[in-house]
């Protein structure tokens, strides 16, 4: 009787709540809509009135505000935050579900703080206004404090069904070491100051944090929350006073989020998204088809040529590899494609949708390190395009030495050759608009995001290919992306006070120019490393947790950031398709359930040959990286 009054409760909470949530994530996906506008009009008028339009950064920052924390509770009540599945599900039900618990109950302690240290910035900045607008600050801290206080709502109504969970599947008792661990976690930073008599330095401590943030990975924590409570606990632990770690929670989110530079994350994903739904995969993939399906492996070569075009108007691996792989693998079922070498081409192709500038990874590369987005875009170019060459040439050789692994497909006269590049013109010239405005700064990043959402909209209406539902469906998957990789960054801002306060990455770095061994020896391990991680979290988040400790190594070592961020970005990406988890391949298995992930993976391996050999060719000749950006920057 007790458990249906818990679970009768739980069901009343959640049939109020999650309308509301579901409401904010709705406004949050119209405003994403919106974004594109003023950055359209600023640039329009500074083009033709050589006038601009007074506040239009503001505006960009307010609506991320919106964006983000109105989708927070959203994504938490349908589960979509970012976390590490890599022991978790091997884990008994009655583990899995105490293990919920414990993290609902923590999650619940920290965003309360939170909720109450940003009410007290809206307390303080009562009066303040915007520097361009006059608006007064308060409105979209509060905007801020709403969004966190209905997460908390939702935290505790997951914390409930938890607790529901564990009396099903354990005996309750086990509740209170539940209790108990969360308490002990919350205040450890005030038991180890009595226990010790002297805190460790700044290089222990910072280990000491890492080894805890990896725990609450692995036990399924959100990847940006679990770094937010591991660097609010460390400052509580290093801290003389609360004053400080406190204050980090109340200002660290806003901050965060408040961004120009940021807002060029949601205007490329929703430039991907406007691209998807329009139909330029299936055009791509056409006019790759018409120029190259007569040869040995023609239509894998097509697959490989239609993610390099999809990829610079994408910027994300997993969508391209998805995309492509729906509109080309049954192209290449029908022709009797071997299984292993249709999609191993595809979850390969994927990875240049990072790759290929607009790349959703240059732009966190770039607001870590603080290097150029345009220079990280600029240097993207040829090595993306000599991967997807690598890729081509590997597919037309293995085909030409077993043509049963790629039948030929049918040849085209020249004029349909020509046809077919008709519908993909538009895209490439939007492209070109878009990173020719960028390095010729008439335009920054973020306002190039505008005009290739503004573009790519109206190629879409034109086409006549985009419906309202699709529309909205695109603003909506936006606003999860982008609200996903903030929330992450928010945490990196909370654990980077921590960093700094250890001075961690620079002890390391220190340490790591002291190895007896020469830099490159160095590199290689880092690669490794990277290769590793990849196998078990997505490039952005891989991007978010290693950068901050490992760059000022790079960097002390004498490498060139800008070469390092192609580097880093590929060999990230070659994780992607490698198991034990390789998510290109966990998203491609979606659109070929028929074909094994065994085969998939086993496509995949000349594909990860050729992006070995492909990060030897940039290490021996870094140019190829650096050579346009030092040309047009």
């Amino acid at each position: 009787m007790e458990k249906n009054r818990l679970d009768s409760f739980i069901n009343n909470l959640n049939q109020k709540v999650m309308p509301v949530a579901q409401k904010f994530h709705s406004v949050s996906a119209y405003i994403v809509g919106f974004m594109s506008i003023p950055i359209f009009c600023d640039v329009l008028s500074r083009m033709v009135l050589n006038k601009s339009i007074p506040g239009v950064i503001e505006i960009e920052e307010f609506m991320m505000i919106f964006i983000v924390f109105l989708s927070l509770s959203h994504l938490q009540s349908q589960k979509e935050h970012v976390s590490i599945d890599l022991l978790f599900s091997r884990f008994p039900e009655w583990i899995q579900d105490l293990v919920t618990c414990f993290n609902n109950l923590v999650l619940f302690i920290l965003f309360s703080l939170m909720e109450w240290q940003i009410i007290l910035q809206v307390q303080k900045k009562m009066g303040e206004v915007s520097f361009s607008l006059n608006i007064p600050i308060s409105i979209f801290l509060g905007v801020a404090a709403l969004g966190i206080l209905l997460l908390i709502v939702v935290l505790f109504i997951d914390f409930l069904q938890s607790i529901s969970n564990v009396r099903k599947t354990c005996h309750w008792s086990w509740l209170f070491m539940v209790f108990g661990l969360a308490i002990l976690t919350m205040t450890s930073p005030f038991i180890l100051k009595n226990v010790l008599s002297e805190l460790p330095n700044g290089l222990y401590l910072g280990l000491a944090g890492f080894g805890l943030l990896m725990v609450l990975l692995f036990l399924n924590m959100p990847i940006g929350m679990a770094m937010a409570l591991t660097g609010f606990l460390g400052m509580v632990l290093i801290s003389h006073r609360l004053t400080a770690p406190l204050s980090i929670l109340g200002i660290a989110p806003y901050h965060t989020t408040a961004s120009f530079i940021l807002a060029v994350v949601p205007l490329f994903i929703l430039m991907g998204e406007l691209a998807f739904h329009s139909g330029i995969s299936q055009d791509l993939f056409d006019a790759a088809n018409k120029w190259l399906g007569q040869l040995p492996g023609g239509l894998g070569m097509a697959s490989v040529a239609g993610c390099a075009g999809f990829a610079a108007v994408c910027g994300d691996s997993m969508s391209t590899a998805v995309t492509m792989g729906a509109v080309s693998l049954p192209e290449m079922k029908k022709r009797n494609y071997k299984g292993s070498l249709a999609t191993g081409c595809l979850a390969a192709g994927g990875t240049l949708g990072i790759l290929i500038p607009p790349s959703v990874g240059f732009i966190f590369y770039a607001i870590i390190t603080e290097e150029s987005v345009g220079k990280l875009f600029i240097a993207g170019i040829l090595p993306g395009f000599l991967l997807a060459a690598m890729f081509m040439v590997c597919i037309y050789l293995m085909a030409k030495i077993k043509p049963d692994l790629a039948p030929r497909g049918d040849s085209a006269s020249f004029k349909e050759k020509l046809i077919s590049l008709k519908g993909i013109v538009p895209m490439l010239m939007l492209f070109i608009v878009i990173l020719g405005g960028i390095i010729g700064g008439i335009f920054s990043p973020t306002e190039g995001g505008g005009i290739g959402v503004m573009g790519a909209f109206l190629y879409a209406l034109a086409r006549r290919r985009i419906s309202w539902e699709n529309l909205i469906k695109a603003f909506h998957e936006t606003a999860k992306l982008t609200t996903k990789l903030l929330m992450i960054l928010i945490g990196v801002g909370i654990l980077g006070y921590f960093l700094a306060a250890t001075r961690l990455p620079f002890i390391l770095s220190d340490f790591v120019t002291q190895l007896p061994c020469g830099r490159f020896v160095i590199l290689i391990n880092v690669l490794i490393l990277f290769i590793v991680l990849g196998c078990l979290m997505n490039v952005i988040p891989m991007i978010l947790l290693t950068l901050p400790a490992i760059y000022p190594s790079i960097l002390a070592l004498g490498f060139d950031p800008i070469w390092f961020g192609v580097i880093t970005v590929i060999v990230m990406e070659m994780g992607q398709i490698t198991p034990p988890i390789g998510v290109n391949v966990f998203a491609l298995s979606s659109v070929a359930e028929d074909i094994p992930m065994v085969q998939i993976f086993k496509g995949v391996i000349p594909f990860f040959i050729c992006m070995i050999i492909c990060v030897a060719i940039l290490i021996l000749f870094p140019s190829i990286a650096t050579f346009l950006p030092d040309i047009l920057f």
